[in-house]
């Protein structure tokens, strides 16, 4: 009389899936898993996706920090080095919850850019709208584009 060992998830046990190397591992994570859940993961570091783009005139960047408000980025420029911080807070009732998911991530951040032609700061300008952070840096007069109008020749 032969026993057959079942997993919960319905698939069955051998001696050689059971001891494995990668099925050992998978075991050991799935364990970890179901014994701590989500308080197993790793807290979410905050990313404020961007876009960075020129036109004719101007560098323009584009970051969407959903729930921020103006008072909660600080935005510097230093020779060709773009620096946007920000600081996404907790509610302040934290200390009441008990989560059972926590995707939303909180805390600080900061990107750094290097910009890809010369701007001038003086004349750099951001606006904020909807959670959406842009940043309008116009061009030095050297960097802007220029036309050259092309003749007809008969």
């Amino acid at each position: 009389m032969s026993m057959t060992l079942v997993r919960r998830d319905g698939r069955e046990l051998t001696p050689f899936r059971t001891w494995g190397p990668f099925s050992l591992l998978e075991e050991v994570n799935r364990l970890f898993e179901e014994t701590l859940g989500d308080l197993a993961r790793p807290a979410v570091a905050y990313v404020a996706p961007a876009d960075l783009y020129e036109t004719d005139e101007a560098l323009i960047l584009e970051m969407a920090v959903p729930g921020l408000s103006p008072e909660d980025l600080e935005v510097s420029l230093e020779g060709n080095k773009l620096t946007v911080r920000g600081q996404v807070r907790l509610s302040t009732d934290e200390k009441a919850r008990r989560y059972y998911l926590q995707e939303m991530a909180h805390g600080s951040f900061v990107r750094t850019f290097a910009l890809p032609v010369e701007v001038d700061a003086s004349g750099a300008k951001a606006e904020f709208r909807h959670g959406i952070l842009r940043l309008t840096m116009p061009k030095v007069a050297e960097a802007r584009a220029k036309r050259i109008p092309v003749e007809v020749v008969q």
